[in-house]
């Protein structure tokens, strides 16, 4: 799929539904500029901890902080499930 984006004076970029659908509507995305001036946008969401440790290495996040913030990630998508109306125990 190929599409023109226009990027605001603030410098942000704003995706049209049908590439957000196409990612699979991501949250948040990993952007890398290539040598060749490409940029590659990736879902996050999608990483490897392996992936998402070496993406935010730069920013000064450890693999501990991402450890951590999966885990909470992960409890809040379970207290979510749970707390969804008509949902019967064991399922």
């Amino acid at each position: 799929m190929r599409t023109l984006l226009k990027v605001s004076p603030q410098g942000q970029l704003t995706l049209t539904r049908p590439v957000l659908e196409a990612l699979g509507n991501p949250r948040h995305l990993q952007a890398e500029v290539r040598p060749d001036r490409t940029l590659l946008l990736r879902p996050a969401l999608k990483m490897t901890l392996d992936e998402a440790a070496e993406a935010f290495a730069a920013e000064g996040i450890t693999r501990e902080v991402l450890t951590e913030a999966f885990r909470i990630l992960k409890r809040r998508e379970r207290a979510a499930q749970e707390a969804k109306p008509g949902r019967t125990e064991g399922g």
